[in-house]
């Protein structure tokens, strides 16, 4: 039996297409997937700026039955695994939690799934775009203390291996649910020109970055 045609997708402003380039936030080219939908792919994105996963839960119960025999793409993880940096840089020897805690990631991404199963095909996970650390925090740190928010975190490379945390996260609950694995981080850190694909704010793909998220959503998922 051949894949449904039509693919939906939950997740963050990356997965929206979202880069940052002079100063602002701007939609990639084909931030709809053009490419897709060339092909006879019927694409509708629900990615939203700021998503996390409970975000994503409340939106995908409210556009469920568009799911209904398409194939998903689920794609969350960097704002989850966020901090409040205002707080932190106002008290850098205070206790900070993510915006998401692991525990509560993991809860909120396995209802996500048993949601959307319900009716899709194809239920897929992403893994998640590396950021470049020093960019960052650079960027993280405008208005701020940066030597406070240096302090709390020990040193720059802990936010990427912060992040790593929560990819793997990721990964582990695509294995532990039997769910394909989209594998845009490793497409990312073996590219030689990593960091053109990353905008200065050291988070957001460039074009060239969303180039390679399209590339890899057609060839694995279509």
């Amino acid at each position: 039996m051949a894949e449904a045609k039509r693919l939906v997708i939950f997740g963050d402003s990356i997965a929206k297409g979202v880069m940052f380039q002079d100063g602002r936030y701007h939609l990639c080219r084909a931030h709809d997937f053009d490419a897709l939908a060339q092909q006879g792919v019927e694409v509708r994105n629900f990615a939203k700026m700021g998503a996390c996963t409970d975000t994503g839960l409340a939106i995908a119960k409210k556009r469920l039955e568009l799911c209904q025999d398409a194939q998903v793409l689920l794609f969350f993880g960097g704002n989850d695994c966020d901090f409040d940096w205002q707080a932190v840089s106002d008290h850098p020897d205070g206790v900070h939690l993510p915006k998401i805690p692991a525990e509560q990631f993991l809860e909120n991404y396995r209802a996500l799934m048993d949601l959307v199963r319900q009716t899709a095909s194809r239920v897929w996970l992403s893994s998640l775009v590396p950021l470049e650390a020093h960019r960052f925090l650079d960027h993280v740190s405008q208005g701020r203390s940066r030597e406070n928010i240096l302090t709390w975190l020990g040193d720059t490379d802990h936010i990427f291996r912060w992040q790593e945390y929560y990819n793997d996260l990721v990964c582990k609950l695509a294995r532990e649910l039997s769910c394909p694995l989209l594998e845009l981080r490793p497409e990312f850190l073996k590219d030689p020109a990593f960091p053109a694909l990353l905008s200065m704010d050291g988070i957001h793909p460039t074009q060239k970055g969303h180039d390679v998220i399209h590339r890899c959503v057609a060839e694995a998922i279509f």
